[in-house]
């Protein structure tokens, strides 16, 4: 079977089940190269993969070889794996997925296990350094929890998704995240929620946001924002990083306590500034100016995907430059997400509301978004269409829209564009 039709069978959601026996089985018989490079780990409800490519270059920019894990991808699957910011080939991937195919079939692999261990496969013939590994759900089950050389753990941040998984309590969700933590190992997170924190204090004595760490001085602009990191033994003023939002400092100065527990006394500013500055995540908060008809529009594309997330982009967008006003919005999300809080915050700052049909199974019929958002807008235009081309000529006449609810969604807006 073509390896690329073996992936698109194993669908990355439904196919999941709890568990790490299947892909400890695997990895067994392939010599278990998950042992073979050292490795962080990053789990959290928003910010992983900002905070792992903020690590990541930091990394690299101190001269070590670097592998980042993430998940998911916006344009093509092999964005997932990459070594020293290059991703890896088609050609490569395909040649480990196809090698390895009779091994995985067997051990009954999803989707989602059989690319971690192609990643870790991937990372041990390249011969690492270190490899900074974002978790695709949870932690403690997530496959890429089969790490046993774990420098260290990073909590993200912690709210409610996917509770139909993960637990109905924020207690319970960090349960599940912490099960990333190992002995002997440092751990930073967030300013968590109390019951959240908790939970990481029960199994660590973690590195805290604000209490052992923290930022000041925070200045922006269009192009920028900048601010001073005051850290465990290290202090730097005047950071740069070009992606938006409050939260994305946040997540940059979480990757900085880390990199200093990595690096001890030789981390410098000289490697540092490049990096953060450099480090930019499509799809969070991503200012695209394109032509759509006869005027050019600004897409500010987000996969915001869940509640914390999108009132984090609409902090950003009331206090930025680009929206004072409300905008027209594209949204799309998907049937696991607490998505009617997200159409009764949408509502609130929304001049209207376009909801387009989108390439995944599990997505929320338009139909069924445009219900809620009639009950809960007041007055505006809501809009069903069949697919994501149809949505955007339909803000030919707009100077600015907003497109957010899923990285799927933004994918396929990418792609588009592209």
């Amino acid at each position: 079977m073509p390896t690329i039709n073996y992936l698109d069978f194993l669908k990355e959601y439904e196919g999941m089940q709890p568990g790490l026996l299947r892909i400890r089985q695997f990895l067994s018989l392939v010599n278990n190269p998950q042992n073979s490079f050292s490795s962080v780990q990053i789990a959290g409800t928003n910010g992983k993969g900002s905070t792992a490519l903020f690590l990541s270059n930091i990394l690299e920019k101190h001269k070590y070889k670097v592998g980042l894990y993430t998940s998911p991808h916006l344009l093509n699957i092999c964005e997932r794996i990459k070594i020293n910011e290059k991703e890896i080939s088609k050609k490569a991937l395909t040649s480990i997925l196809k090698k390895y195919f009779p091994y995985a079939k067997d051990c009954t692999l999803s989707y989602f296990e059989y690319l971690t261990a192609a990643a870790f496969i991937y990372f041990a013939h390249k011969k690492v350094d270190i490899a900074v590994l974002e978790t695709g759900l949870g932690g403690r089950f997530d496959a890429t929890n089969v790490v046993d050389k774990s420098l260290g753990s990073i909590i993200s941040s912690i709210s409610f998704d996917h509770q139909e998984i993960l637990g109905n309590s924020l207690s319970e969700i960090a349960f599940e995240k912490a099960g990333i933590i190992k002995k002997k190992s440092f751990t930073v997170c967030a300013d968590l929620p109390n019951p959240a924190l908790k939970e990481i204090l029960k199994k660590t004595n973690p590195y805290i946001y604000g209490k052992d760490f923290k930022v000041q001085n925070i200045r922006s602009n269009s192009k920028y924002q900048e601010f001073d990191y005051l850290g465990l033994s290290a202090d730097f003023k005047n950071l740069k990083i070009a992606m938006h939002g409050h939260h994305q400092i946040h997540n940059a100065a979480i990757a900085l306590c880390a990199a200093e527990l990595l690096l001890g006394s030789n981390i410098y500013k000289t490697a540092i500034a490049p990096a953060l500055l450099t480090s930019i995540n499509p799809a969070r908060f991503d200012i695209r100016k394109v032509k759509l008809g006869k005027r050019r529009t600004e897409l500010i594309i987000d996969g915001a995907h869940n509640e914390e997330g999108l009132l984090s982009f609409i902090n950003t967008l009331k206090t930025s430059e680009h929206a004072k006003d409300k905008i027209p919005f594209i949204f799309a999300t998907m049937k696991e997400k607490s998505y009617e809080k997200m159409v009764k915050t949408i509502s609130t700052v929304a001049s209207k509301v376009i909801l387009p049909q989108i390439k995944n199974p599990r997505a929320v019929q338009p139909a069924e978004l445009k219900k809620l958002f009639l009950r809960y807008a007041d007055g505006i235009e809501v809009i069903e269409v069949k697919n994501t081309k149809r949505a955007l000529d339909k803000i030919k006449d707009e100077k600015r829209v907003a497109v957010i609810g899923s990285l799927y969604l933004a994918g396929e807006v990418l792609k588009y564009l592209h």
